[in-house]
C-alpha cells in the first residue's frame, strides 16, 4: 500500500517533466514536416478562427487514453497574424475553454482513493512568434508552411467542483490551508496567471485570401492551482474551525471514497506535487482570411510548387 503513493507521485512528476521540455520534441516534429516548396514573400495580416480542444495537465491528470479523452474539452477562439518578414510572424490570440479532471476516472487505486475532481473555465490571451524555417524562391508562392511557435499568455481561471450534488468554487474555501496559522507560507492563489508556450503547426494556402491550418501548443503555467491541488492536506479540524466544515469536507474526500466517518488526515499527508506547476494543451484547426494581401492587390496568384 505504501508503494502506491510513491508510484503515483513518480508518474505525475515524470509526466510533467516531459511537458516542461516540449521544444526539442516540437523541433523534431516540425523538421519532419519539412518541405522544399519555394515561395515569394509578401506581408499579410490574417484574421482567423481556431476550433479544437484543450487538455489539462496537472496533479489530477493521467496519460491513460480513456482518462485523456474524458479530460478533454472544446476550445474556440480568434486570432490576428501579421507577417513581419519571410520567416517570422506575430500572432495575437484569444480563446475560451474548460479544463477538467476527476480522480474517479483513473485506474490507479491511490488516485481513486484521493477522490478529488475539478473543472474550471479558462480564458486565455496569448502572443507568440511563429518561425517558418524553410526558405522560399522568388518565383513561386509557398502553399504549405510548417512553423514553430514560442510565446506567452495571460489567463483567468476559476476551479470548481461538484460535492454532494452541489457546485462549489474552490479558491475561497482555501482547501489546502492557505492563511492558516499552521501554514504561514501558503497564501491564497489568484484566479489569473501567466504561462509560457511552445507549439507547432502547418498552414495550407487555399488561395490568395484563405488559409487553413493545424495548430498545437503546450502551455506551462506559473501556478500549481489550476486544479486547486498542490501540496499536503491541512489538518481537518483546524480547517473546519478556521474556515468551515464544508471546506474541510471538500478538501479531504478519502473517507467519502471508503464510506466511513470523517477523520483527520495525518500531518504532511501528500495531496499533490508542489514541485511541478500545472499546464494545458490546446490543439485545433485554424481558418483565416487575409485582410491585407499585396498579392491580391497586385493581381498575383499562387504558383505551382517546386520540389
Amino acid at each position: 500500500m505504501d508503494k502506491l503513493p510513491i508510484m503515483g507521485l513518480f508518474y505525475l512528476k515524470n509526466s510533467l517533466l516531459a511537458f516542461r521540455k516540449p521544444l526539442l520534441h516540437l523541433l523534431m516534429v516540425c523538421f519532419f514536416f519539412g518541405t522544399t516548396l519555394s515561395s515569394s514573400f509578401s506581408q499579410t495580416l490574417e484574421l482567423g478562427l481556431l476550433v479544437g480542444g484543450s487538455n489539462y495537465q496537472g496533479d489530477l491528470a493521467s496519460s491513460e487514453f480513456n482518462v485523456v479523452t474524458k479530460q478533454t474539452d472544446i476550445a474556440f477562439g480568434g486570432f490576428l497574424r501579421y507577417a513581419l518578414n519571410e520567416s517570422f510572424s506575430i500572432r495575437l490570440q484569444a480563446l475560451k475553454t474548460e479544463l477538467k479532471a476527476d480522480d474517479a476516472n483513473s485506474s490507479f487505486d491511490i488516485l481513486k482513493q484521493r477522490n478529488l475532481r475539478f473543472f474550471s473555465p479558462l480564458v486565455d490571451v496569448s502572443v507568440r512568434t511563429e518561425w517558418y524555417p524553410f526558405t522560399a524562391n522568388a518565383d513561386y508562392q509557398q502553399v504549405i508552411l510548417p512553423y514553430i511557435a514560442l510565446g506567452a499568455s495571460f489567463f483567468s481561471f476559476k476551479p470548481q467542483a461538484v460535492y454532494r450534488e452541489e457546485i462549489y468554487e474552490l479558491q475561497p474555501l482555501t482547501t489546502e490551508g492557505q492563511g492558516l496559522v499552521s501554514f504561514p507560507d501558503r497564501k491564497p492563489y489568484q484566479l489569473y496567471n501567466g504561462s509560457i508556450l511552445a507549439g507547432i503547426g502547418v498552414k495550407f494556402l487555399i488561395n490568395e485570401d484563405i488559409t487553413l491550418g493545424i495548430d498545437v501548443s503546450a502551455n506551462y503555467t506559473f501556478t500549481d492551482y489550476l486544479d486547486d491541488v498542490s501540496t499536503t492536506y491541512a489538518d481537518y479540524n483546524e480547517l473546519a474551525f478556521t474556515n468551515s466544515i464544508l471546506a474541510a469536507d471538500i478538501s479531504y474526500q478519502v473517507d467519502d471514497f471508503f464510506d466511513i466517518n470523517q477523520t483527520t488526515p495525518l500531518p504532511n499527508t501528500v495531496r499533490g506535487n508542489p514541485k511541478q506547476n500545472d499546464g494545458y494543451i490546446i490543439a485545433g484547426i485554424t481558418l483565416s482570411y487575409n485582410l491585407i494581401n499585396p498579392d491580391r492587390a497586385n493581381g498575383r496568384g499562387i504558383g505551382c510548387p517546386t520540389f
